[in-house]
């Protein structure tokens, strides 16, 4: 499939009708946490990402920033990301992205805990759950033995696939599109998971 983008507000008003049928997908950003946003929040361009995305035909998933060193704000986190994904149907992954220099404080165990919590969480909802992360963060932040059962989404812009099992590789941070004002991540995909998601049924939130 074509490749992936994953965009925030960082990319600003994006121009969605130049990028249909150039992308297979896009992974928007959801979640995070930030003083000046009031703590926990939804990202401002997602519903009009969403939106575009749905009405062009571009395959959807999403992801979310995780600062969380606790269960309660892990599920505070959580919450704030079943809030906006509420009435949404998702033919891409939902990606716990875990990658802050905040987190090293904790045990590898101890963030990969939470980590498994989060996933577990997402797939509990009826969506197909995800690991975002880099190879160095992998390496040495992460147990990555005890998260082999998700789905890896890693970054490395050296160039090289990494030899990592994994079904996503964002393999730059500086691409650009027709569309998007400045730099965007690009990753390839590995599986077909509009029909991966669709035919198991992990579309949209359940209950």
């Amino acid at each position: 499939m074509k490749d992936i983008i994953d965009v925030s507000r960082y990319q600003g008003v994006i121009d969605w009708e130049r990028l249909a049928g150039k992308i297979g997908g896009a992974m928007l950003k959801t979640v995070s946490t930030n003083k000046s946003f009031g703590g926990i929040y939804i990202d401002p361009q997602f519903e009009r990402n969403y939106a575009e995305c749905r009405r062009l035909g571009i395959p959807v998933g999403v992801y979310y920033y995780t600062y969380a060193q606790d269960v309660q704000t892990a599920a505070a986190e959580l919450a704030m990301l079943r809030q906006a994904l509420t009435g949404k149907t998702l033919t891409l992954p939902a990606a716990v992205d875990v990658e802050d220099n905040k987190l090293k404080p904790l045990s590898a165990d101890a963030l990969t805990d939470l980590v498994a919590y989060a996933a577990d969480t997402v797939e509990s909802w009826g969506l197909y759950a995800m690991v975002y992360t880099y190879t160095y963060y992998a390496n040495t932040e992460l147990d990555m033995d005890r998260l082999a059962a998700y789905d890896l989404w890693i970054a490395d812009y050296r160039g090289q696939r990494p030899a990592r099992s994994h079904g996503m590789w964002q393999y730059t941070s500086t691409g650009q599109l027709e569309g998007i004002a400045g730099n965007v991540d690009i990753s390839h995909a590995y599986k077909d998971y509009p029909s991966i998601i669709t035919r198991a049924g992990l579309t949209g939130l359940r209950g």
